[in-house]
């Protein structure tokens, strides 16, 4: 077997769990993984989402009686409906790390290929995102490993038919609704025809290359905003003098860290900027976020009101579903797609709902005294304030907290939590309308 093919397993030690769905990529893990001597155990997790999808696990078993590896089987209930596909990732990652535990394991391997990492870094290009979104998938993340960043994926589809193993064939594969799939088999072979090149490998030495500057820049960043923060209350207020001495780039992403979620508009940072050096008094930024500068400190404050007045007192922003509006410190921007998603967002600032069900147009606006809903996943309900409670929203700033509804009043979505439970995708979706919000708009 190619010694390169073991590169990316250098410094792992035994033993090591290997998520195996069965796939040419995770089979192909698991016979290097055993081939570099790491004991690995191959794990399955069943989400039970696909008819079948059960007896995948004792395919598997079959291939680990094969190479001499371990097995475990692991099966998780992740309810259908919006943010699948995230819900099932958060699922079978936690079942992976039980396994790891009850096995002693060192690392949880998974098959993760150069063409997975030219494809998302693409996905992340088509979606805006900034360096760290182009830095694409990490080699390790905790104890998550990925030793196939480097490997083409042909070449691991090469390694199972050396051993004579059929791998399971996922039909998802080569359904093109799917972006990433659309990716693979349209777009990235015509970029490759007209640029004459591997476009995958370039793409994957790319990210390794914005990996390791954005890991460098968020260090820098976070290390900047501790001496910025000294003798300030808990990073509510940063030292104008220590961040006028730092390179501007530098003290971009230290706002960004210090801002947080949801990503803050290119433009609010440049706003707060303005005020770090003096050229303005203060900058308003959403959801009820205040900065302002006085005695040589960067102040941030989350406040509901604004010389007294409460920011709710704003009329409700109509919405078109699918079309924009801003409103309420956020702009909201929805569209519709006919397949369902690759990847569902995780529902608190990016959602998928059913489009047939919202109506056709929407009110942004804050919760009303005592509003109730049905969070996505629940069956009974939750009053609003308790869920942006529980999503980390300060009890001041909840009252001008937006959430977006349906024209008859009722909830749709509770921005920074996640939809309503009646709006939510299923098998009979035919509209999956996507919903996204970003810092912007007016406070009111």
């Amino acid at each position: 077997m190619d010694p390169a093919l073991l590169a990316g397993f250098a410094g792992l030690g035994p033993p090591v769990v290997v998520a195996c769905s069965g796939g040419p990529d995770s089979l192909a893990l698991l016979a290097l993984a055993a081939e570099a001597g790491l004991e690995p155990v191959a794990v399955h997790v069943d989400h039970g989402a696909r008819t079948g999808s059960a007896a995948e696990a004792e395919v598997v078993a079959g291939f680990t009686e094969r190479l001499g590896t371990g097995f475990a089987a692991e099966t998780v209930a992740v309810l259908p409906g919006p943010n699948f596909e995230a819900r099932a990732r958060e699922a079978r990652y936690a079942a992976l790390e039980r396994a790891r535990g009850r096995i002693g394991a060192t690392a949880v391997l998974v098959g993760h290929s150069r063409d997975d990492q030219a494809e998302t870094v693409l996905l992340n290009v088509l979606r805006g995102a900034a360096v760290s979104g182009l830095a694409g998938i990490p080699a390790r993340r905790g104890t998550v490993v990925r030793p196939l960043l480097g490997v083409p994926r042909a070449e691991l589809a090469a390694v199972c038919a050396g051993l004579g193993l059929g791998p399971i064939d996922d039909p998802m594969n080569a359904d093109p609704a799917h972006r990433r799939v659309w990716l693979r088999r349209e777009v990235i072979p015509a970029l490759e025809a007209g640029a004459g090149r591997d476009l995958r490998a370039v793409l994957a030495r790319q990210a390794a290359v914005a990996r390791a500057e954005s890991d460098l820049l968020d260090e820098l960043a976070a290390d900047l905003l501790d001496e910025a923060d000294r003798a300030g209350p808990l990073q509510r207020s940063l030292d104008v003098a220590v961040l006028a001495g730092a390179p501007e780039a530098l003290v971009r992403r230290a706002l960004r860290l210090w801002l947080g979620p949801p990503p803050p508009a290119a433009g609010h940072i440049e706003a707060v900027l303005a005020v770090v050096r003096g050229e303005r008094r203060s900058a308003e930024l959403p959801p009820g976020v205040s900065v302002t500068r006085s005695h040589g400190r960067v102040n941030r404050r989350l406040d509901i009101c604004r010389g007294g007045v409460p920011t709710d007192v704003q009329t409700a922003v109509h919405v078109d579903l699918p079309g924009t509006a801003a409103g309420f410190g956020v702009e909201l921007t929805a569209w519709v797609e006919r397949a369902a998603p690759v990847r569902w967002p995780d529902g608190r600032w990016t959602a998928v709902v059913d489009g047939d069900l919202t109506g056709g147009r929407g009110l942004l606006r804050t919760a009303r005294p005592g509003e109730r809903f049905i969070p996505l996943g629940f069956t009974g309900h939750k009053a609003v304030a308790d869920a942006l409670a529980e999503a980390g929203v300060p009890s001041h700033a909840r009252a001008g907290h937006p959430i977006l509804g349906r024209p008859d009043g009722s909830p749709l979505w509770v921005l920074g939590y996640r939809i309503d439970d009646r709006v939510r995708v299923s098998p009979r979706t035919r509209r999956f309308l996507w919903l996204t919000v970003e810092a912007g708009g007016p406070r009111g």
